[in-house]
């Protein structure tokens, strides 16, 4: 399949950075209102061979990527390199907790990393010196000579009357409260998506900037513009798969022993339309692999992963998008 960037400029707050599961979601109700349900069907019943099959990583802040689980040195190393530099014992201990820290790389940082040119020593050197080729702020590890300053969010956290999912009603005047994020202006979301008909998408994505990605649209949340960037190129020389969504395996695809992953759980609902409402839209809580896990694949094949049922709806069946999105 064929890889693309696309796009996300808010039209203003979020409530937090859309991930694979809820744009997965998106996308499927933006499919559904502008082909029809049938076509929906169609496509989520016969995924894996359909012709407009797809895979969608996790929105990152344009310019960012989740930086891979990497043991950045052992506890030898980093004494080696401690003696070396002249740090030592609490010091030492305080400094290197930051390659802990690293959630992030900024682009080139990443591209270097596929390509197999990024030192995991020098990183950790940089990072006890301060000095050198790569720079630690914010969670970022990034080059020396690169400004990250606009990659910042800022949360907010306010509140508003509690409503009954059930009854659609508010009851005995509960507030709920949430919090909202906010990046800077000038500054924009993406994600990438694996197509062989990127066609077929190009409409969906103008659909999708009138619809929202996530919840709390009604009230101002999750608007974003949407629009495909073009193709996207690296290279990579490195044996690792780099995780950039939420994964739920088949436990054949992959060398645990030889894999570096993190394990999430987590409950999303169904979108609240008409034909659900005063339903149950919560569905079952579910157990992924978490962005940044470096896996280890056994199998050559575009799609890993599964999307499984997690809840029916009268004669609809929900499915949550377990699809593993690789690099």
């Amino acid at each position: 399949m064929n890889l693309y960037k696309v796009n996300l400029t808010p039209y203003g707050s979020m409530t937090t950075i859309p991930d694979s599961q809820t744009l997965f979601g998106t996308i499927c109700w933006a499919i559904r209102d502008l082909y029809g349900e049938k076509e929906l069907e169609d496509l989520l019943d016969n995924f894996m061979t359909h012709e407009n099959r797809f895979i969608i990583s996790s929105a990152f802040m344009d310019g960012l990527f989740k930086a891979p689980i990497i043991i950045w040195a052992t506890l030898e190393e980093l004494i080696q390199i401690g003696n070396k530099v002249g740090v030592q014992g609490s010091a030492l201990s305080r400094k290197s907790k930051a390659l802990k820290k690293i959630g992030y790389f900024t682009e080139r940082v990443f591209k270097d990393y596929l390509k197999g040119k990024l030192n995991r020593l020098e990183v950790a050197k940089s990072i006890i010196t301060g000095k050198g080729a790569y720079a630690f702020q914010n969670g970022i590890l990034h080059y020396n000579d690169e400004d990250i300053k606009k990659y910042k969010l800022r949360e907010e956290h306010t509140r508003r009357n509690m409503i009954n999912r059930f009854s659609g009603t508010t009851e005995g005047g509960e507030l709920y409260y949430y919090h909202r994020v906010f990046i800077q202006e000038g500054t924009k979301l993406y994600f990438l998506i694996k197509t062989e008909e990127i066609d077929y998408f190009k409409p969906i994505f103008r659909l999708m900037s009138d619809m929202g990605i996530g919840g709390d649209k009604s009230v101002g949340a999750n608007n974003f513009k949407v629009e495909l960037a073009g193709e996207f190129n690296y290279e990579k020389a490195i044996k690792e798969n780099i995780l950039l969504s939420k994964y739920i395996p088949n436990y054949e695809e992959v060398d645990w022993e030889n894999s570096l992953f993190t394990i999430g759980v987590g409950a999303y609902r169904v979108e609240s339309r008409d034909e659900f409402f005063s339903e149950n839209i919560f569905k079952d809580e579910i157990i992924y692999i978490s962005e940044g896990s470096t896996i280890v694949l056994k199998e050559d094949k575009d799609i890993y992963g599964r999307m499984p049922v997690v809840k029916e709806i009268g004669e609809k069946k929900i499915r949550n998008n377990g699809l593993g999105f690789f690099l």
